[in-house]
C-alpha cells in the first residue's frame, strides 16, 4: 500500500468478521481468539494435508523450529477454509495453521482434491453461518540430525468422519465472536 492511501487511512485490508461466508482468514486474528466457533469432533479420521511442501517455511517457523526429533511444537490448531476462486480446483479447500502462543497463521497446505469434494459441503456450511471449521492438526517430521539429515514438515489433520461433521452441525452452533465481540 502507498505512502498517501496510509496517510489518508485508507487500508487494503478487508473488515473482518466479512459479512458474508468466512472464505479467508487475516493473519492479525490470532487463533488464541478462537471462541464461538465449530469445532469437529477429536475422535477422528486422521487426514494428510497435501502441498505442504510449498509451505515448508511457514511450518517450520509455526512449529516452533526443527528439533533432532522433529518439529519443537507439533499440536496446533487448523482451520479450513473454501477457496472458490481457485483456479485450479473450484472445490479446494485451504487449511490454515495457527500457533496459540505466537498469534501467527498461515497457509500450509489443501485437502486432497477426493477429500475436499467431501467435507467442502460441510465446511460451506459452517462458512455461510459466519463460523469456521477447525480441528486439532499434528506437525510431522521435521527433524534436523545435522550433516544433511533433514526431514521435511508433513501436517495430519485430526477432523471426524463426515457423518461425525454432520452431527456435530445439527447441535446448536454458539453465536460467532470475534476477539470477546460477539457479532
Amino acid at each position: 500500500m502507498g505512502f498517501l492511501r496510509r496517510l489518508l487511512g485508507q487500508t487494503d485490508t478487508k473488515p473482518w468478521p466479512p459479512l458474508g461466508p468466512i472464505i479467508y482468514w487475516p493473519s492479525a486474528v490470532p487463533f488464541h481468539e478462537l471462541d464461538g466457533y465449530l469445532f469437529p469432533p477429536v475422535e477422528a479420521k486422521l487426514m494428510d494435508v497435501v502441498g505442504e511442501s510449498h509451505y515448508q517455511d511457514s511450518l517450520e517457523l509455526i512449529g516452533g523450529g526443527k528439533t533432532i526429533d522433529g518439529v519443537a511444537t507439533p499440536e496446533q490448531m487448523a482451520i479450513l477454509l473454501p477457496e472458490p476462486s481457485n483456479t485450479y480446483d473450484p472445490n479446494a479447500v485451504r487449511v490454515i495453521l495457527g500457533t496459540q502462543s505466537k498469534g501467527m497463521s498461515g497457509l500450509c497446505g489443501y485437502l486432497s482434491r477426493d477429500e475436499a469434494v467431501t467435507y467442502r459441503p460441510i465446511i460451506d456450511r459452517v462458512a455461510s453461518a459466519g463460523l469456521v471449521t477447525a480441528c486439532r492438526a499434528t506437525l510431522t517430521g521435521g527433524w534436523d540430525r545435522g550433516r544433511g539429515d533433514v526431514g521435511s514438515i508433513g501436517v495430519v489433520l485430526h477432523l471426524g468422519t463426515v457423518a461425525d461433521c454432520e452431527a456435530e452441525l445439527v447441535r446448536e452452533p454458539p453465536e460467532p465472536t470475534w476477539h470477546g465481540v460477539s457479532k
